[in-house]
């Protein structure tokens, strides 16, 4: 015996379930869209460093990017946006070309010292930036992710071309 309910209304199920699958997918991540970070995001457990040996450099240096995991590695190349304080180390009268960004006022160099994945260093990419210090702020730019060397030595592991620092 034929069934007596139209064929709109059986179908009826079958496109809920796909509307319900549709609204509540994850949406599609855009790359080049920046992403809001925070340290939490950076925080991986170190151990020691593998030492490797850099041309024109007498003694091995460390290298950390073995032990640097995969999703932070992801972020290399990425816009971001992070929270964090300013910390200057080039000033331009009262405005700052390049700075660290840590992740609270008492991380200095009076104060504590902190972890490799508890900094990022930062260079403003166009005009100098306020000298904004012991509030928190939000940096975006081109995060890179890996070990960074200069002038023969071991600096950190996270560095950053800011565009913008925001209150």
């Amino acid at each position: 015996m034929a069934s007596r309910v139209p064929t709109s209304f059986r179908l009826l199920p079958c496109v809920l379930v796909a509307a319900f699958a549709l609204a509540t997918a994850a949406p599609a991540t855009n790359p080049s869209a920046t992403r809001d970070i925070t340290f939490a995001d950076l925080r991986f457990n170190t151990a020691e460093p593998k030492m490797i040996a850099m041309e024109g450099v007498p003694d091995p240096l460390p290298s950390f990017n073995e032990q640097i995991p995969e999703d932070i590695h992801k972020l290399d190349g990425r816009k971001v946006r992070l929270t964090g304080y300013m910390m200057p180390t080039l000033l331009e009268g009262r405005r700052v070309r390049e700075f660290l960004v840590v992740t609270s006022p008492a991380v200095c160099c009076y104060g504590a010292t902190p972890d490799i994945n508890e900094y990022v260093i930062v260079r403003m990419t166009g005009e100098a930036a306020p000298l904004l210090e012991n509030i928190p702020l939000k940096f975006e730019g081109t995060l890179r992710v890996g070990d960074i060397y200069q002038n023969g030595y071991w600096t950190g592991i996270y560095e950053m071309a800011c565009d913008a620092v925001v209150k």
